[in-house]
């Protein structure tokens, strides 16, 4: 699970990364027209990492699997 975790980490991570290497070697990119789109669709790959580290929990912990289930039936919707 350890090793999934810190894939996905360096998975989500390194475009983002990578996107401020390439535009300290070569700024005539920041004048782009679609530079910022560029920018916010690494930012939010970056963070789609906290939405998917609960996921591998889930997926790959018994007790984790147990416990969230048990946690949502405590609050009455």
């Amino acid at each position: 699970m350890f090793i999934l975790v810190v894939l996905i980490f360096a998975i989500c991570w390194l475009p983002y990364h990578g996107y401020f290497l390439y535009i300290y070697y070569d700024t005539d990119v920041i004048f782009s027209k679609y530079t910022q789109h560029v920018y916010l669709g690494f930012y939010w790959f970056a963070m789609s990492n906290a939405m998917v580290n609960p996921l591998i929990y889930y997926w790959m912990n018994a007790r984790y699997a147990v416990f969230v289930p048990a946690w949502f039936l405590k609050f009455k919707f």
